[in-house]
């Protein structure tokens, strides 16, 4: 996991009950309640990256701050920074916080860092880890299936964008949304559900993130901004006015290539194993996936969702300068969709 390193034991001096003395438990915090992924979250941690929500009674998962103990019990996977054990997992992050994510209904945050470490935690790098590893496994347990992939409403439906870190996604989504008006679905992480009968893709986060270039490109002000965790010159656009936030069903996955600068932008559709290697391949967090549904579910999956949608390679040649002339081909794919599209 990006960022990780291995944590000290949080070694804390045992409290004595004081004598002839009632000890009242501190009331529970209240919760905020949000939205994400279809979802409906009660947190007790404020989440300023997603949509709030009036209280509901019974929301799918609970967000809590709590002790999460150094070793989960009965561990079948244990690492100085993460244990596993049935449908329950915990990870720990130093100079962050400790995740126990369990039964893909419930996540406890442990802010406690320990006196070795010797600040708090920054609340912004606790969210970014909350949102994405710790909810990620949470989704993963409820056996659904999380894309890394960016969308967006086209003409012709939901066109995903898969592809390898530096491959372009944000940058083709944020494009499309503000040259041509389409509406962003999801940036980084869309859900879908496999027990639906169509392939219904659920956003995460309404958050754009690009690279200061693009956003020099798209004539986006960086002030006030969020600067990634990890990368000193992308940006993050939270609770980006572009999203929509409804559920739409994804028509269509685009494995984005780079080629050579003289090459031409090309685009062409994949069928059987191949298109099963490219829904594969979009997984997020893979390994968590393995773990909690076993590699034949979500095999089973994988290849269920290549049959329902088309699958195409955009291979082209990424310049900023040039990425009208990079799209010819494939907005020639969308618009011919669009006759055909439900």
């Amino acid at each position: 996991m990006p960022g990780t390193r291995d944590l000290p034991a949080l070694n804390f001096p045992p409290v004595s009950p004081l004598p002839n003395r009632r000890r009242n438990s501190p009331p529970p915090l209240a919760s905020r309640f949000y939205t994400t992924y279809g979802l409906t979250i009660a947190s007790q941690l404020e989440l300023p990256e997603l949509e709030a929500l009036p209280p509901e009674a019974g929301p799918d998962i609970h967000i809590r701050i709590g002790e999460v103990a150094g070793q989960l019990e009965d561990a079948e996977l244990s690492t100085p920074w993460l244990q596993c054990s049935g449908n329950c997992c915990q990870f720990l992050l130093d100079r962050i916080a400790r995740y126990r994510v369990e039964q893909g209904m419930s996540i406890r945050v442990d802010r406690r860092l320990g006196p070795a470490c010797g600040s708090t935690t920054d609340e912004g790098d606790l969210r970014v880890y909350l949102l994405g590893s710790a909810l990620g496994a949470l989704l993963h347990q409820r056996h659904w299936l999380p894309l890394h992939i960016s969308a967006v409403q086209t003409p012709s439906g939901v066109w995903g964008f898969a592809g390898d870190s530096g491959a372009g996604k944000s940058t083709l989504a944020a494009w499309l949304h503000y040259r041509y008006g389409w509406k962003l679905v999801s940036d980084d992480v869309g859900v879908i559900k496999p027990e639906e009968t169509h392939p219904t893709l659920y956003p995460g986060p309404p958050r754009l993130k690009l690279w200061k270039d693009a956003l020099e490109r798209l004539g986006i002000d960086r002030q006030g901004l969020v600067r990634d965790l990890t990368r000193t010159e992308k940006f993050h656009l939270n609770r980006h006015l572009g999203f929509t936030h409804d559920s739409e069903q994804l028509k269509t996955l685009v494995m984005l290539e780079r080629v050579p600068a003289d090459e031409k932008a090309s685009i062409e559709p994949v069928e059987g194993v191949e298109a099963f290697r490219i829904v594969m391949s979009a997984l997020y967090l893979p390994e968590w996936g393995q773990r909690f549904n076993g590699p034949a579910r979500l095999m089973q999956y994988g290849a269920d969702l290549a049959r329902q949608i088309r699958v195409y390679r955009y291979r082209r040649p990424w310049s900023l300068e040039k990425v009208e002339e990079s799209l010819v081909p494939l907005m020639q794919h969308i618009h011919d969709g669009a006759g055909h599209a439900s």
